[in-house]
């Protein structure tokens, strides 16, 4: 008894061109680079976004009237008066999100609204600019236009709402 082999001669396998491989190879590169330039330029929100999300589910329950001045909170979001605040108010507080001085409120709009929160920061943010906006795992987040000057974000789990309270506070 002799022993057969299983192996498969060498001279039976067909070539494939190396050029072929060399395109294909290529081709997946690209499209891991291009997807992931346009995930992260697109899709993936600023850092300064993100910190904001995560600050404002730390602070969900959290209720009350914790600014003992209204004034620097209503001129970082361009307002004269508290009563022009919008919705039911929820939660007033100042804050420090990524290093920065923000005025964190939550108001709550009945009839298809649900809650908003605002986040006017003290000072300009260069990261962000009027009118960006987009969602990240569920929330929906938008930058106030129309405030010259000033950087508010608006975070809710409904988008319309956002549109909403950007125009109250844009007629201030």
């Amino acid at each position: 008894m002799g022993k057969q082999s299983c192996a498969t001669p060498w001279s039976l396998y067909r070539r494939v061109p190396c050029r072929r491989s060399a395109g294909l190879i290529a081709g997946a590169l690209i499209a891991v680079v291009l997807g992931t330039w346009a995930f992260a330029t697109f899709i993936y929100p600023s850092e300064i976004v993100r910190e904001a999300l995560v600050h404002e589910q730390r602070e969900a329950t959290l209720r009350g009237d914790f600014q003992p001045d209204e004034k620097p909170m209503l001129a970082a979001m361009g307002l004269h008066d508290p009563a022009s605040l919008p919705g039911l108010m929820q939660l007033q507080r100042p804050c420090e999100i990524g290093g920065r001085v923000a005025y964190h409120v939550t108001t709550f709009f009945e009839q298809g609204g649900g809650m908003v929160t605002i986040l006017a920061f003290e000072k300009p943010l260069r990261e962000l600019r009027g009118g960006q906006h987009g969602s990240w795992l569920g929330r929906h987040w938008r930058v106030a236009d129309g405030l010259p000057g000033r950087t508010v974000l608006l975070l809710a789990d409904n988008a319309a709402v956002l549109t909403r309270t950007e125009r109250i506070l844009r007629s201030g």
